[in-house]
This record gives C-alpha cells, sequence and structure tokens, in this order.
C-alpha cells in the first residue's frame, strides 16, 4: 500500500464541510490553503469571479493511504455542498519529519 497526496478544491463557503467530512475519516493531518485559480474553466464561478477572472478557493491537501482515497472522495462528493469541488492524487515517494 502506497502514500498519496490527496488534495480537495473547493469553495471557500463549503471548506468547513468539506474539512469535517475529511477529518471524520482519517487521521492524517489536514493542510488547508486558501488560493486564488487563474485559467479559464469558469463553469462554477461566482458573478465577482467571472469579473475578476479569478476563482477563490481552499486547497485541503492530506497524506493518505492509496486505498482510503475513493472512500474520501466518494464522502466529499456526497456532503452537501454548495459549489462544485475538484480533486488531485499525487503519489508520494518520500516524505521524513527533521527536528
Amino acid at each position: 500500500m502506497h502514500d498519496v497526496l490527496l488534495t480537495i478544491y473547493c469553495d471557500r463557503a463549503d471548506s468547513t464541510l468539506v474539512t469535517d467530512t475529511l477529518r471524520g475519516l482519517t487521521d492524517s493531518p489536514l493542510h488547508i490553503d486558501e488560493i486564488h485559480v487563474l485559467g479559464r474553466d469558469f463553469g462554477d464561478a461566482l458573478t465577482g469571479e467571472l469579473v475578476r477572472g479569478a476563482l477563490r478557493r481552499t486547497a485541503i491537501a492530506a497524506v493518505v493511504a492509496e486505498n482510503a482515497t475513493a472512500a474520501l472522495v466518494d464522502a466529499v462528493v456526497a456532503a452537501r455542498r454548495g459549489k462544485p469541488v475538484r480533486w488531485l492524487i499525487i503519489p508520494v515517494l518520500d516524505r521524513g519529519r527533521a527536528a
């Protein structure tokens, strides 16, 4: 079983719901960042975001076991969010902590 970095991208208004959903299913630390997304895929943009040409989103990342990702993503997708979510899964080749 390999570890992966699972990152969920959600609307800032949904970030507490998504974070609580993930915390209920994993003991892995969650890293939460407020981000700005520039691009051309604005299907889930608010009116102000369309005017600015940038999305304001939250990225919630955790290193989890590869075989746990489907359940985590499914739980977030099933949660009663106001906006769509996106996710990204990247293999973790190495990790550690230095004191």
